[in-house]
């Protein structure tokens, strides 16, 4: 009987079996997610055109202890004139095809999913927002509820396009706001 390799052989067995149990517990915390959640925008000024766009194949998720996360695609807004989606995306403007996507990574303050209720109830979410390559840190207040297990999360917010660098050519610049509102609509399933 070789003692040293019994030994190893314990440790190995050992190491898998908290390994599994570490993977167990990770997979075993409810996660809630959507690929159809909404994000509208509008950077509209009075007296123009508006400037607004909606996005309803956001994905995101939001496990029990309050981890969020959502990824949008930014070639997914969708603007009543073509021609203005079409500004959106060049290289300009968004550069979609070097920055195909934005996302956010947070938390809820005090989100405990037991006390949730059919009621919506305000939160702090604080997290970083990343558009461009540019991470900016983003405080908002959502307003949240369950119904039938499903979660609702909705929040409105607002950032500055400088913040991200977003060029605004200057011949337009008069007809696009220089904050742009951000509306937020999930629905979240187990």
């Amino acid at each position: 009987m070789n003692y040293n390799r019994d030994i190893n052989i314990y440790k190995i067995n050992l190491t898998c079996v908290c390994l599994l149990f570490i993977g167990f517990s990770i997979n075993a915390q409810d996660k809630f997610g959507t690929k159809s959640g909404d994000i509208n925008f509008e950077a509209s000024v009075p007296n123009f055109e508006p400037v607004a766009a909606k996005n309803n194949t956001v994905s995101a998720i939001l496990k029990e202890n309050g981890d969020i996360a959502a990824l949008v695609l930014i070639k997914g807004f969708k603007f009543e004139k073509g021609l203005m989606q079409e500004h959106f995306n060049q290289k300009k403007f968004m550069d979609s095809e070097s920055y195909p996507k934005a996302k956010f990574l947070g938390k809820i303050d005090n989100f405990i999913i037991s006390e949730l209720t059919e009621s919506f109830k305000q939160y702090t979410i604080n997290g970083k927002l990343t558009v461009k390559d540019v991470t900016k840190e983003i405080q908002t207040i959502a307003e949240i509820k369950i119904i039938d297990g499903d979660i609702f999360l909705n929040s409105q917010f607002s950032v500055e396009v400088v913040d991200f660098n977003i060029a605004v050519k200057s011949s337009v610049a008069k007809k696009i706001a220089k904050t742009i509102n951000i509306e937020v609509y999930f629905e979240l399933k187990n």
